[in-house]
């Protein structure tokens, strides 16, 4: 099976979060080096889609916006 690898432009455009978002999630460890992404270069980011899409299920989705709406109140 042939492996997609995305720029965090392209995934921002695929799961409609800002590139801000998807570096706060990095930098709180809720997206994880090795196994959501890859850092080829020490400036160049790409992102493993299977493993951004079985997150994405796996609920982390819901727990962020909700704890996202929680601090919002």
């Amino acid at each position: 099976m042939h492996e997609e690898y995305l720029t965090i432009q392209e995934l921002c455009e695929r799961i409609k979060f800002s590139p801000g978002t998807i570096r706060n999630l990095i930098w709180k460890k809720e997206l994880e080096r090795g196994v959501h992404y890859l850092k080829p270069t020490p400036r160049k980011i790409v992102f493993v889609w299977s493993s951004m899409k079985a997150w994405l299920h796996g609920g982390a989705l819901r727990s962020y916006r909700a704890e996202r709406n929680r601090i919002n109140i």
